[in-house]
């Protein structure tokens, strides 16, 4: 099987080495290139890419308004840039690939083992939580919502952020937990949880994401599995991948 890349560049140089060294390999193609950020966003809508290498410096324009332009969960992405230290250091922090300019072919050969690595996995919902801390990490990213509307029988009310307790995913809605009542909310959960702040909401399960103060206990489980238990006495398991995204000073402690 071949996986489709999008290229996302706008130097020449560096999108036709990418596109060089993607040439030599058997299970990856190059489907699009684009320059541009719309360029890139309309190449993703149209091939649905299994990977996505992106510039995070697009002209005027950053490249990470791709990300939050694409509809649904974003490809597995390799970011690539030139100097952006903090953007860097972020993706250090969330466990995400980059490539930093000028590479080279053994630099841009262990993205793709990473890519191989990842693809192999039947679970890539952590990389949408990853993406999302991330680009909440960057400077002069806009403040976190405080209130969110929300349907109450025949009412459209402002519901307060910090009611929230929890937010799971129901078919092509969202349960919203909030003051001991469930208001469905009809929008996918990733972009429904793009609204909240990532520091205190945590994504616990591809379908779960919980404010990380209503966690009363944590329970090992086997393989390195949790069981969440919440202040309402639900109970949810936290994966090892999402163990992972606990803040520090709760992983110190397990």
């Amino acid at each position: 099987m071949s996986h489709a890349i999008v290229v996302i560049e706008d130097e020449p140089p560096a999108r036709a080495k990418l596109a060089r060294f993607m040439g030599e390999l058997a299970d990856f193609h190059v489907a699009a290139e684009a320059a541009t950020v719309e360029e890139g966003v309309a190449a993703i809508s149209r091939h649905s890419p299994q990977v996505l290498y992106l510039d995070i410096q697009l002209g005027t324009q950053s490249g990470f308004t791709v990300l939050e332009r694409i509809q649904g969960s974003p490809p597995l992405t390799v970011f690539t840039t030139a100097y952006s230290e903090h953007a860097v250091k972020a993706f250090e922090v969330q466990a995400l690939d980059y490539l930093l300019k000028p590479f080279d072919r053994e630099r841009f050969l262990l993205s793709i083992e990473r890519l191989r690595a990842r693809l192999a996995e039947p679970d890539h919902s952590d990389v949408d939580e990853r993406v999302r801390r991330m680009l909440a990490m960057l400077p002069g990213r806009p403040a976190a919502v405080r209130q969110i509307l929300v349907r109450d029988g025949e009412r459209a009310i402002f519901l307060p952020v910090e009611e929230i307790q929890r937010v799971s995913a129901a078919g092509n809605y969202v349960e919203v937990h909030a003051a001991g009542r469930v208001h469905l909310v009809r929008e996918p959960l990733g972009a429904f949880i793009a609204q909240l702040d990532p520091g205190e909401f945590l994504r616990v399960h591809r379908s779960h994401v919980v404010r990380i103060s209503f966690i009363a206990e944590l329970r090992a489980m086997f393989h390195g599995d949790y069981e969440l238990v919440l202040r309402d006495g639900a109970t949810l398991t936290l994966s090892r991948r999402y163990k992972a995204l606990l803040p520090q000073e709760i992983r110190a402690r397990l």
